[in-house]
């Protein structure tokens, strides 16, 4: 009789979990969206090191702490000079020139730092930041131009049909996080709306 439960529990199982992982035993599962080191093979093949490495998920609160604690450094050193425009206190500044330096660093703290989830040694190299060196320098740059674009010409389009868009910033689609999300959870309905049998 042990047996019987066995034979039909066992296969049960197998279908559960694999209807449950998405995945049949016909179809390969799913690659990861980062690169992953693949484990050695029986063989003794190495692992293989090459392309990035994964993603580690940053620690907002740490972040912000330091982040907060190197703005206020900077804006220590630039004392009297907050209302000048940013392009004439801070070395190498392409984008935001005419900003004035205080607001400036709230910018890069709050729409940059914040809005991505990142500290300022994700874009700079921290004690030289007039430095073009990292990448991520470069992309925010271009990703301001963007934001640049969509608020001073695709916004005055569409205000000109719908008046209720305000400025788009980095928490628009980044919302605290490097990466955007290209999808969003399906909202579940709440237990109780659901009929009874």
């Amino acid at each position: 009789m042990n047996r019987s439960i066995l034979s039909v529990v066992v296969p049960g199982a197998l279908v559960i979990l694999s209807c449950t992982s998405g995945q049949t035993s016909q179809a390969p599962a799913p690659q990861p969206s980062s690169p992953q080191p693949q484990a050695a093979s029986s063989a003794g093949a190495a692992a293989t090191t090459d392309g990035p490495r994964p993603r580690r998920a940053p620690n907002p609160i740490a972040q912000d702490s330091a982040r907060r604690a190197q703005v206020d450094s900077i804006m220590r050193a630039i004392a009297g000079r907050e209302t000048e425009p940013a392009g004439t206190v801070f070395k190498n500044v392409k984008l935001l020139k005419d900003m004035p330096a205080a607001e400036f660093l709230k910018n890069m703290d709050v729409n940059y730092g914040r809005g991505l989830g990142m500290g300022c040694g994700n874009c700079h190299v921290v004690g030289k930041y007039d430095e073009d060196t990292r990448k991520n320098k470069r992309v925010a740059r271009q990703m301001q131009e963007m934001t640049n674009h969509i608020n001073t010409v695709r916004l005055a389009q569409i205000k000109e049909l719908d008046e209720d868009y305000t400025k788009i910033t980095c928490v628009t689609c980044h919302a605290g996080s490097g990466h955007p999300k290209t999808t969003m959870a399906v909202p579940q309905p709440p237990s109780s709306s659901i009929p009874r049998q």
